[in-house]
Protein backbone atom coordinates (compact mmCIF):
# COMPACT_ATOMS: atom_id res chain seq x y z
CA UNK A 1 0.00 0.00 0.00
CA UNK A 2 1.46 3.41 -0.85
CA UNK A 3 0.78 6.85 0.68
CA UNK A 4 -2.34 7.23 -1.46
CA UNK A 5 -4.02 4.05 -0.23
CA UNK A 6 -3.36 2.50 -3.66
CA UNK A 7 -1.22 -0.57 -4.22
CA UNK A 8 0.72 -0.91 -7.43
CA UNK A 9 4.43 -1.47 -7.70
CA UNK A 10 6.18 1.58 -9.14
CA UNK A 11 3.00 3.68 -9.51
CA UNK A 12 3.40 7.41 -8.92
CA UNK A 13 0.96 10.30 -8.99
CA UNK A 14 2.06 13.44 -10.80
CA UNK A 15 0.86 16.99 -10.31
CA UNK A 16 1.55 20.49 -11.58
CA UNK A 17 4.13 22.10 -9.31
CA UNK A 18 3.08 24.22 -6.33
CA UNK A 19 3.26 27.47 -8.34
CA UNK A 20 -0.09 26.74 -10.05
CA UNK A 21 -2.27 29.76 -9.11
CA UNK A 22 -5.74 28.21 -9.41
CA UNK A 23 -7.75 25.47 -7.74
CA UNK A 24 -6.23 21.98 -7.37
CA UNK A 25 -8.77 19.15 -7.24
CA UNK A 26 -9.06 15.38 -7.38
CA UNK A 27 -11.37 14.53 -10.30
CA UNK A 28 -11.48 10.79 -9.92
CA UNK A 29 -9.59 7.59 -9.26
CA UNK A 30 -9.92 3.85 -9.63
CA UNK A 31 -8.16 0.68 -8.56
CA UNK A 32 -8.76 -2.79 -9.98
CA UNK A 33 -7.81 -5.37 -7.35
CA UNK A 34 -7.72 -8.14 -9.98
CA UNK A 35 -5.36 -6.49 -12.49
CA UNK A 36 -3.67 -4.05 -10.11
CA UNK A 37 -4.46 -1.20 -12.51
CA UNK A 38 -4.69 2.16 -10.81
CA UNK A 39 -5.39 5.66 -12.10
CA UNK A 40 -5.94 9.08 -10.60
CA UNK A 41 -6.96 12.31 -12.35
CA UNK A 42 -6.21 15.79 -11.00
CA UNK A 43 -7.76 19.08 -12.17
CA UNK A 44 -5.99 22.45 -12.09
CA UNK A 45 -8.11 25.48 -12.92
CA UNK A 46 -11.44 26.99 -11.98
CA UNK A 47 -12.95 25.42 -8.85
CA UNK A 48 -16.16 25.00 -10.88
CA UNK A 49 -14.53 23.25 -13.86
CA UNK A 50 -14.86 26.25 -16.17
CA UNK A 51 -13.33 25.05 -19.45
CA UNK A 52 -13.18 28.62 -20.80
CA UNK A 53 -10.34 29.67 -18.49
CA UNK A 54 -6.78 28.34 -18.29
CA UNK A 55 -6.82 24.81 -16.90
CA UNK A 56 -5.06 21.44 -16.91
CA UNK A 57 -5.84 17.83 -16.15
CA UNK A 58 -3.18 15.32 -15.19
CA UNK A 59 -3.99 11.61 -15.35
CA UNK A 60 -1.52 9.22 -13.74
CA UNK A 61 -2.11 5.54 -14.59
CA UNK A 62 -0.22 2.34 -13.94
CA UNK A 63 1.77 1.10 -16.91
CA UNK A 64 -0.36 -0.84 -19.37
CA UNK A 65 -3.61 0.47 -17.86
CA UNK A 66 -6.20 0.63 -20.66
CA UNK A 67 -7.71 3.69 -18.95
CA UNK A 68 -4.68 5.74 -20.01
CA UNK A 69 -5.38 5.06 -23.70
CA UNK A 70 -9.10 5.71 -23.23
CA UNK A 71 -8.37 8.96 -21.38
CA UNK A 72 -6.03 10.07 -24.15
CA UNK A 73 -8.67 9.38 -26.81
CA UNK A 74 -11.39 11.20 -24.81
CA UNK A 75 -9.10 14.18 -24.16
CA UNK A 76 -8.05 14.30 -27.81
CA UNK A 77 -11.70 14.34 -28.92
CA UNK A 78 -12.56 16.99 -26.34
CA UNK A 79 -9.55 19.30 -26.71
CA UNK A 80 -8.43 18.83 -30.31
CA UNK A 81 -11.67 17.94 -32.10
CA UNK A 82 -14.24 20.04 -30.27
CA UNK A 83 -17.74 19.09 -31.37
CA UNK A 84 -16.51 16.70 -34.04
CA UNK A 85 -16.78 12.94 -34.28
CA UNK A 86 -13.96 11.08 -32.53
CA UNK A 87 -11.32 10.03 -35.09
CA UNK A 88 -10.60 6.33 -35.71
CA UNK A 89 -7.00 6.81 -34.65
CA UNK A 90 -4.75 9.56 -33.43
CA UNK A 91 -2.80 11.52 -36.05
CA UNK A 92 0.95 11.97 -35.81
CA UNK A 93 2.10 13.81 -32.73
CA UNK A 94 4.93 16.23 -32.22
CA UNK A 95 7.45 15.92 -29.38
CA UNK A 96 7.40 18.33 -26.46
CA UNK A 97 9.75 18.42 -23.49
CA UNK A 98 8.12 18.77 -20.07
CA UNK A 99 10.03 18.98 -16.81
CA UNK A 100 9.18 16.13 -14.44
CA UNK A 101 10.79 16.08 -11.00
CA UNK A 102 13.41 18.49 -12.33
CA UNK A 103 14.30 16.33 -15.35
CA UNK A 104 13.34 16.82 -19.01
CA UNK A 105 10.93 14.16 -20.30
CA UNK A 106 9.73 13.90 -23.90
CA UNK A 107 5.95 13.67 -24.32
CA UNK A 108 3.85 13.18 -27.45
CA UNK A 109 1.79 16.33 -28.13
CA UNK A 110 -1.36 16.98 -30.14
CA UNK A 111 -2.55 20.59 -30.52
CA UNK A 112 -5.83 22.11 -31.59
CA UNK A 113 -4.92 24.36 -34.52
CA UNK A 114 -7.76 26.82 -33.78
CA UNK A 115 -7.94 26.99 -29.97
CA UNK A 116 -5.11 27.08 -27.47
CA UNK A 117 -5.88 23.57 -26.25
CA UNK A 118 -3.76 20.43 -26.45
CA UNK A 119 -3.23 16.88 -25.19
CA UNK A 120 0.07 15.19 -24.32
CA UNK A 121 1.13 11.68 -23.31
CA UNK A 122 4.34 10.49 -21.72
CA UNK A 123 5.75 7.87 -19.41
CA UNK A 124 7.68 8.44 -16.21
CA UNK A 125 9.21 5.17 -15.05
CA UNK A 126 6.22 2.79 -14.86
CA UNK A 127 3.52 5.48 -14.78
CA UNK A 128 1.62 6.64 -17.86
CA UNK A 129 0.88 10.38 -17.74
CA UNK A 130 -1.83 11.98 -19.89
CA UNK A 131 -2.10 15.78 -19.79
CA UNK A 132 -4.72 18.02 -21.32
CA UNK A 133 -4.85 21.76 -21.16
CA UNK A 134 -6.31 24.99 -22.38
CA UNK A 135 -4.51 28.34 -22.54
CA UNK A 136 -1.38 26.83 -20.94
CA UNK A 137 1.85 26.17 -22.84
CA UNK A 138 2.86 22.52 -22.25
CA UNK A 139 6.60 23.13 -22.66
CA UNK A 140 6.47 25.56 -19.72
CA UNK A 141 4.99 22.99 -17.33
CA UNK A 142 6.76 21.49 -14.39
CA UNK A 143 5.33 18.25 -13.01
CA UNK A 144 6.20 16.83 -9.61
CA UNK A 145 5.57 13.52 -7.92
CA UNK A 146 2.84 13.82 -5.26
CA UNK A 147 3.11 11.91 -2.01
CA UNK A 148 0.14 13.52 -0.24
CA UNK A 149 -3.24 14.45 -1.72
CA UNK A 150 -4.60 16.25 1.36
CA UNK A 151 -3.92 19.66 -0.22
CA UNK A 152 -6.22 18.79 -3.14
CA UNK A 153 -9.92 19.56 -2.89
CA UNK A 154 -12.30 16.69 -3.57
CA UNK A 155 -15.54 18.12 -5.00
CA UNK A 156 -17.24 14.72 -4.66
CA UNK A 157 -16.65 14.54 -0.94
CA UNK A 158 -19.70 15.46 1.14
CA UNK A 159 -19.31 18.67 3.13
CA UNK A 160 -20.47 18.75 6.74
Amino acid sequence: MNDHGLYTEGFSIFSIDADWPESRQVMGHSYDSVTGDVRLTLWFGSPYYDYQVAHMTVLSASSGNAEADEALERAYAMYCHLGEERPDSLPASEPVTITVDGNPVTFELWRNSVHSSWVARGRVESTEVVLSGYDVEPSELSLVRVSDLTSFRNPFESRR
